[in-house]
Formats: C-alpha cells, structure tokens, sequence
C-alpha cells in the first residue's frame, strides 16, 4: 500500500513541483556552506523523480555536452582547490543554476508555445530588479544622478558576501540580459494589441532599465545600447540601416578613440565624475595576474573562487588598492578559464557559442511572429552580456548567475519546440 501511494505521488509529479521546489531551495544553494553541503542531494532527487516518469534524467537539448562539461570540471576545481569550503559556495551555485536551466526547459517543453516561460522569464527579471533596488551599494559615477542616490534605500545588508550590499556593476550585468527579451515581447503584444500584457511588460521594463541606469555601469551602458540599436534595427525594418550605422559607428568610436577617451570626454562634459583611466588601469593589472596564474594552471584551473586571495602571494600588484580580497578578473572569460581551467573555459564558450548560433536558426525558422520575437530577444540579451562579460563578470556559480541560464533555458526551449514543429 505504501508503495502504491509513493508511486501514485511520483506519477503525480510535475515539472512545475520541480521548479518551485528548486525556487524554494535557492536560498540554500545559492549561501551554501560546508553544513549544508547535504543539500546537494536534492538535485540528483528530483532528477530521479523525473527519470521516474518521463524515463529520462534530463530533457535532452542540444547543448548537453558543454553543461557536462562545466559540471565536470566544477567538480574537478574540487579536487584541486586549496579551499574546498571558499569553493563549494560556486560549485553548488554552479550545480543549482544547471539544475534550474534543465527544470525550466523541462517545464517549458510543456507547451506548445514558448509564450509561458518567456512570461516567467520576465517575472524573474522583475523580481530581481525588485531586490536590486533595495540591496543596492550604491556608489556615485554619473553626477546627473547625484540627486537620486540620496533617496535610494539599501534595506538588503550583511548577507554573506555581499554584507554592504550588492555591487552595482553586478547587478547592470545581470540586468541587461533581461531588457532585449522584455523589449521584444513589449513590442509583440503591443502590435498584437494585447493591452494588458503589453502594460505588464512595460512596467516591468521600466523597473528592470531604471536599475541598469541607477547602477551607474559604463560597461553595462555600452553594451546594452549596441544591442538594443541592433534590436531596433532588425525590428524596424524601414530604420534598419540606420540603426545598424549608427550601432557600427558606436563600435568604431569605442575601437579608435578607446573606452578611457570617451568617457574622460564625458567627465569633461560633467556627465561623469570618476576616472575611468584609474579603472582601466587596474583591469589590465588583473588581467595579467589572471593570464598568469592560466598559465601555472591551465588544465584543471585553480578552483572555483580562490584566486582571488591567491593572487596577492604570487604576483605583485601596483595600481590595485592593497586589500585582501580582489573579488574577480573583471573579465567573464579570463575569470572562467581560472576558475575551471581551459577545458572549463572551452565549454563555457560552446554553450554560449551554441546557444546564440542555435537561437538565431529559431529566429529565422519560427513562423509565429511572439515566437520569432521571443529567441530574437532571448539571442540579444544573452549577447549584451557576453559583450559586458568582456569587462566584467558575474562568475559561473555567483548568486545572480542564475539569470543568465534563465534566458539560455528560454532559449533553448524556442530551439527544441522549433525543431519539433
């Protein structure tokens, strides 16, 4: 009889239960510790259940082999880590926002349309410019918004790492993965008259650009507008060429004349306040230290989160504040390839490589026009933060990072349902 109600419960067993139970276990994977390393075992739980009725671990998409691949060497930073306990926090955050991205697809794959997961998406997006707004550090760049940061609260403090809040250039990195996906569906709903999406939509668009503004990021800003001029572009076909001109001309002012020239432009114009000559010059110091320390570990990396209080004994630094904590590289790239080794970094540019590539052939293939706008903003957004990733980072396994595979989930769902039609 037991037996009979626990198979009857995994019957039962949806992936929509799966995704509000891996929502409700976040706070646990994403501030892991050595206590509750016993957690981890509820993501080979819940793969079970799902093998239990669908006869498969995990739905199959066409980016299986570079997650294997960032699975495995996460566990090999394990095994090579001087500090397995600093580790484990971005292994198992890592771990979570695979777990996430499968149950997303899972629950996506659902549908005949991509329509609900895009919704949840945006929810998502929502709820994380929510917390933004009030566990902030906000810091002072752009003096046209020196009058707002007096008003803006930081009622988020001392959780673990972020203990004065969070950084602002994070939270513009994670944000602007949203805004392409959010523009598009405004754009559909609004040309498919459905008002009252339309308004939701714009609402949480506001909400989600008003924080990438206020967090002041000059990457973040950058990137987001080329992408945005190339979205335009390919939304407005009659001012396509424009756009795309004026996104090429962009790009060609920021190769020429530099990032530092333009922004020491805007300082003299008093749009800008802090020297982005200082900040470029302690990137290229970590970028060099970040290249060494590849170069002493380049297969096996030297562990998720570690470097960045290694660094100081093993290399010297000379424009970067002396503390003890250097955070990251400053470069998605650089960052990956320290803290998963070549192999790690090699994956990580397959899923993204192959998640844009992938994206763009659903683009093309989709015959709804929500579903075309929907991998068109997905493939923008995820490409925005690839071009701030070349600046900055949030690091695979950090506790927003889960944003990224959000989209890459609402991506790839596009990708199988096109292919299934």
């Amino acid at each position: 009889m037991t037996q009979s109600w626990i198979a009857k419960r995994i019957a039962r067993w949806k992936p929509a239960a799966e995704l509000v139970v891996l929502l409700v276990a976040a706070p646990v994977f994403l501030f892991m510790r050595p206590v509750l390393t016993p957690a981890l075992a509820l993501l080979p739980i819940l793969w079970l259940l799902r093998y239990r009725r669908q006869r498969h671990f995990i739905p199959r998409t066409p980016v299986d082999w570079p997650i294997l691949g960032l699975a495995l060497m996460a566990l090999v930073s394990l095994l090579v880590t001087p500090d397995p306990a600093g580790s484990l926090a971005k292994v198992a955050g890592l771990l979570y926002a695979i777990a996430l991205f499968y149950a997303l697809v899972d629950w996506g794959l659902g549908h005949n349309t991509p329509i609900p997961l895009a919704t949840l998406v945006v929810g998502v997006a929502a709820a994380t410019a929510l917390l933004s707004l009030f566990g902030t550090q906000w810091t002072l760049k752009w003096s046209a918004l020196e009058s707002a940061r007096g008003v803006l609260p930081t009622l988020i403090r001392n959780l673990p790492g972020a203990e004065s809040g969070f950084n602002p250039n994070t939270v513009s990195g994670t944000l602007i993965t949203f805004v392409p996906l959010q523009v598009a569906l405004l754009w559909g709903w609004m040309r498919a008259r459905e008002g009252r999406r339309a308004a939701a939509v714009a609402l949480t668009l506001v909400a989600t650009l008003g924080i990438v503004i206020l967090a002041q990021s000059r990457a973040g800003w950058a990137a987001l507008l080329l992408c945005l001029l190339v979205l335009a572009g390919l939304l407005l076909r009659r001012w396509r060429a424009a756009f795309l001109l004026l996104a090429v001309a962009c790009v060609l002012v920021l190769l020429v004349a530099g990032p530092v020239a333009v922004s020491e432009w805007l300082t003299d114009q008093g749009l800008a306040t802090s020297s982005a000559e200082a900040s470029w010059t302690t990137r290229n110091e970590r970028w060099s230290r970040w290249l060494w320390g590849i170069a002493d570990h380049p297969l096996s990396g030297s562990g998720m989160d570690v470097f960045r209080y290694q660094a100081w004994d093993r290399f010297p630094f000379f424009h970067t504040p002396l503390y003890g904590d250097l955070g990251h590289a400053h470069q998605t790239y650089l960052h990956t390839a320290m803290d998963l080794g070549l192999p790690g970094l090699i994956a990580y540019l397959a899923l993204l490589g192959s998640t844009l590539v992938l994206g763009v052939g659903a683009y093309r293939r989709a015959a709804d026009p929500l579903t075309q706008l929907v991998a068109l903003g997905g493939v923008v957004g995820l490409a925005a933060h690839a071009l701030w990733g070349m600046v900055d980072v949030v690091p695979l396994g950090a506790r927003t990072n889960f944003a990224w595979w959000t989209v890459a989930a609402l991506v790839i769902t596009v990708v199988i349902q096109e292919r299934r039609a």
